[in-house]
Order: C-alpha cells, then structure tokens, then sequence
C-alpha cells in the first residue's frame, strides 16, 4: 500500500482526469486482473466524460461530491437504461476509485460511501412523487436562501419534465413568457437535439417572479414582466438563467439544492427524490390526464424512441399492489 498523501488546499482544483494514471498504476501495483485495471479505468473516464457533458467543465476534487455520483447512477438509470449489473458495477468501481482517493489523501471524505447499490430486477421504476409531495417541495424552496431561484427551479422540472443538464443550460434567450403563454427552447437536449416545450401559467409565474428584478421590474404581474422581455433579453440572450452570488448554477449544483430541499423535508419528501423524479412526475401527470398520447408526452420529454416514453404507461409498484387489494378474490379487501 503506497503511503497517503497529505491533503492540501491548493490541489481542491485539479483535475481529476490527471489522477487516472496514477490510479491505474495502483490497480496494476496491487495485482489486481488485467481485465479488472482497464474495466475500473474505463468506468471513471465514463464518469468524468458524462459530468464535463452535463457541467461544460471538467470534474475536479472540490466539486466531485455524492450528488455526482447520484445523478451519474440515476442518469445510467433512467435515461441510458443500463441493466442493473451494469449499473452496479460501475458504482462498485467508483466505490474503488473514491476510497483511493481519500486514502492517497486527495479527498478528505469519500463521496461514493453512502451511494448505494441497485437492487431489483427493473432498472426503472419511473415513479413520481405526489401532488401533496410536490407542494412540500414547493413549500421548502419558498424557504431555501435562495427562495425565488430554487421555487422557479422545482416549478419548472415538475411543470416541463425537462432534464436536470436541460434546465441547467437554459439562458434568457431560452425562455418566451406571455401573459397567456410561454415556451422555452432546449438547443442542447439529449443527442443534441432541439425541441421547444410550453410553460402553463404555473411555470410562467414563477419564472416572473424570479427574472424581474434583473429586468428591472416591479413584479405585480405575469403581464409586467411580459411586457419587459422582449426589450430586455435581446441584450440578456447569451447569459445563464440560473445563477448564484458567484456565477452560473452548474447542473451538480442544481442537484444538490434539489438534494438540500428533500433533505430539509424530513421524511415529507421521498428520500431518493432527485431531479429525474420531477421528470417522472410531469410524465405520469401527463398519462394520467391523457391516457395513450405517448407521441404527444415524447415530444416534450424529447424521447427518440416511443419504447422509452411507453414505460411510463407501466403502473408502479404502489398501483399494482392497490390494484391487488382490491382483487374480488381478495376476502379482506375494501
């Protein structure tokens, strides 16, 4: 075993690309399988790729927290529809890589301690979270440091069902807000495709609400600030709709106050809710509403295939057993 290194402040910022290597030479050091050494270096490349996609920068020791880790297992999840052996031993190597990390003293906590193995047979449950629920989210973000940002963060997700990388990226010159309608431009969805989704009045209002101050607007009304955007973004297009008191709000970032808020919850609010479970909750509103229309709710999830859209007409584990319940042959039933 190599002797840990000690932990210093000026190496928060480096690029954990750089640590591959020397990683791979420990795996090697260590006798482990050749098959095992490339697998093991594969999967962290795989992970460094996917969050410099998501973020437009490379991960680094300061921002390699659990929620990248969370949002890289959920992305292989639900949206790349890995199996859960594959999902699995991805972690596991992760699992490797982080303790590593901490022992060679690059990290003082391991991020990848209390990220758990998958377990099951489905990859995807796809199940949201309720109505109740959802106004508990609403409610805490009304109450974060941030309230306007974050409340305008969760109506979105749960409103469009866009992507947590898809609303991390949305500019002023994204977003079209009238008094009786509104529609925002996705220019980097999944495979690079663009689509345009609508925003209902809920969307719309919270939006107002939290762009008016930097148009300079007295928020009394969607309307005000309606009739402010067209005069204002020609020059706002280009900048970053969600920021913080430092600059733009990466996608990590975003899934972490999502994170923050769940937690603040205290058992309100399933614990393993995340950003995709908004998204799992507009998809199962929309179906429940439109039962059939899959070509219509793919459009606006931007799904390529109607295969991946048709999983949401799936009942959930929570309906097939109250549907079970409720079986004739069931003597106990209601």
């Amino acid at each position: 075993m190599q002797t840990p290194i000690p932990l210093h402040s000026d190496r928060l910022h480096e690029t954990l690309a750089d640590l591959i290597d020397p990683w791979h030479l420990a795996l090697q050091n260590n006798d482990h399988a050749v098959g095992t050494v490339k697998k093991y270096t594969q999967v962290v490349a795989g992970l460094l790729r996917w969050y410099e996609e998501q973020n437009q920068e490379p991960l680094t020791l300061d921002t390699f927290t659990p929620i990248v880790l969370i949002g890289y297992r959920n992305d292989l999840q639900h949206e790349q529809q890995k199996s859960i052996s594959t999902i699995n031993l991805r972690i596991s190597a992760l699992r490797a890589w982080c303790s590593w990390l901490q022992e060679q003293g690059y990290l003082v906590v391991d991020p990848a301690a209390r990220v758990k193995l998958l377990s099951g047979t489905s990859g995807s449950s796809r199940e949201g979270i309720t109505q109740t629920q959802v106004n508990a989210l609403l409610h805490l973000a009304e109450q974060s440091p941030d309230p306007q940002r974050n409340y305008a963060i969760v109506q979105v997700l749960v409103q469009t069902g866009l992507r947590l990388n898809e609303c991390a990226r949305l500019t002023f010159g994204d977003i079209t807000i009238g008094e009786r309608s509104g529609k925002l431009l996705v220019r980097a969805g999944k495979g690079n495709k663009v689509r345009s989704v609508p925003l209902n009045s809920s969307a719309r209002e919270a939006l107002a609400n939290y762009v008016a101050p930097r148009l300079g607007v007295e928020m009394l009304s969607v309307k005000n600030v309606a009739a402010a955007w067209p005069g204002k973004t020609w020059q706002q297009a280009s900048q970053s709709l969600w920021v913080t008191q430092r600059g733009t709000l990466t996608s990590s970032g975003m899934g972490q106050m999502i994170a923050d808020l769940v937690q603040a919850s205290r058992g309100k609010v399933p614990e393993e809710t995340s950003a995709h479970t908004l998204r799992h909750t507009f998809a199962r509103q929309y179906l429940g509403q439109y039962p059939g229309d899959l070509v219509g709710l793919a459009t606006l999830l931007g799904h390529s295939s109607l295969d991946t859209t048709r999983l949401y007409s799936q009942p959930t584990g929570m309906q097939l057993g109250a549907r079970v319940e409720k079986l004739n042959i069931n003597a106990y039933g209601e």
